[in-house]
């Protein structure tokens, strides 16, 4: 097993940040108590939104540990539904008044009416994971070190 290296690129600071925005979408979208029709799409939109930005910023980083590669290409893969030609070539995801009568939230629930949302929060937190037996991204016992400007200090050390 390779050591993890302590100073990430800013590029995985910012991976694990959006990464991190995925999870709390899907949680906030399985919270709901009532499937409101604005709430819930606009969750599951900065959910779609946040995938995006992952699936372009995973190219960014340096694949030279194959387990990081094996999780990137696993994520990928996962997420190629919510991938924008996809989207645009796929069902609409217009929905009718009806579609909320009755709608709950639960792991099973489409997210762009591709990718359960289950799977998505599963194939996030992987990532995550995978991010963080790679590189040192949380400070011990404390939550995550921020993404910050090349150069600038964080939690005592400098960002490269």
């Amino acid at each position: 097993m390779i050591a993890r290296q302590l100073h990430a690129p800013r590029c995985v600071y910012v991976l694990a940040d959006i990464l991190d925005s995925i999870l709390a979408a899907c949680e906030d979208l399985l919270d709901l108590e009532k499937a409101e029709p604005a709430a819930l799409l606009r969750l599951e939109l900065a959910a779609i939104t946040q995938v995006l930005q992952a699936r372009q910023r995973i190219q960014d980083i340096d694949l030279s540990e194959p387990a990081l590669v094996h999780q990137c290409v696993l994520f990928l893969t996962g997420t190629a539904a919510l991938d924008l030609e996809q989207l645009r070539d796929g069902r609409s995801v217009d929905r009718q008044p009806s579609d909320f009568a009755n709608l709950q939230v639960h792991d099973d629930y489409l997210i762009g009416r591709q990718i359960p949302l289950g799977v998505l929060a599963e194939l996030a937190a992987a990532m995550l994971d995978a991010l963080e037996a790679h590189f040192v991204l949380y400070a011990q016992g404390d939550g995550p070190v921020s993404a910050a400007p090349t150069g600038a200090p964080v939690e005592g050390r400098t960002v490269q």
